[in-house]
């Protein structure tokens, strides 16, 4: 009787082959964990706040969710339970969960934080330690200047929180970009204070381009103290809005 042959490449090709092989495996793309029912129902909650379309106050309820979502209503519990712990949402009795309002002290702090991301990356490119991407940070101002021109304000609010986004990059760190993404979801919240957007993001999209040509041009120096300003006025102007909307 003769034995089928069983190719064995350990055998066959001794110790290099086993060393290919794990080069091989080494080079293979890590796949991302597959979200939860409850993660992909508090992305889209979360995106809907990022791009302006659940203001401050807005009422979710629970089983009007369930349906829209196709999930199970303790999905959308779960998903609440993730958002309120990102200051996203808030619970009042006799009422259910609602998007969360700003108070002056959240937007003082989420500021804070922005000056720590967002002029530190310019500070890396200042000392040369990293780059910003001057291209893709004058195509969002461009894009938001076309937007402003058509008088679509509510995207214009969503491109400059891209535009932040975009200086921060340069850090060129995941976590950190996972960071600001939530502080700029959380600061929508705090555009939204305001009936007219374009009172608003009308005073910045000439700053923004303003702010891409001092970058484009080299000086980053100077856009640094003018990204610093920025930061200030916008702070001091979304907090003037809150008090005024709670006289």
């Amino acid at each position: 009787m003769v034995k089928p042959y069983r190719y064995t490449a350990s055998t066959s090709t001794g110790s290099g082959a086993r060393a290919g092989r794990s080069e091989i495996l080494a080079d293979l793309p890590a796949l991302r964990p597959l979200p939860t029912a409850a993660e992909r129902a508090a992305e889209v909650i979360r995106d809907n706040i990022f791009e302006g379309r659940f203001a401050p106050g807005t009422a979710l309820p629970e089983a009007a969710l369930s349906k829209a979502l196709q999930v199970s209503r303790n999905t959308v519990r779960e998903a609440f339970r993730a958002l309120t712990s990102e200051h996203l949402l808030t619970y009042e009795a006799h009422k259910g969960v609602m998007v969360r309002s700003l108070s002056v002290d959240d937007v003082g702090d989420i500021y804070r934080l922005r000056r720590m991301f967002e002029l530190a990356a310019v500070d890396h490119a200042i000392a040369g330690t990293r780059e910003l991407n001057v291209g893709a940070i004058g195509d969002l101002v461009t894009t938001a200047e076309q937007l402003a021109a058509a008088g679509r304000w509510n995207e214009v609010g969503t491109v400059n929180l891209r535009f932040h986004e975009e200086i921060v990059a340069g850090h060129q760190s995941p976590r950190i970009n996972e960071i600001f993404r939530r502080l700029m979801t959380e600061i929508r919240l705090g555009f939204l204070v305001f009936a007219d957007q374009a009172e608003l993001h009308g005073a910045f999209v000439p700053r923004n381009r303003e702010l891409h040509g001092l970058m484009a041009g080299g000086d980053l120096k100077k856009a640094r103290a003018e990204l610093a300003r920025y930061l200030d006025e916008a702070e001091q102007r979304i907090t003037i809005a809150i008090h005024g909307n709670s006289d």
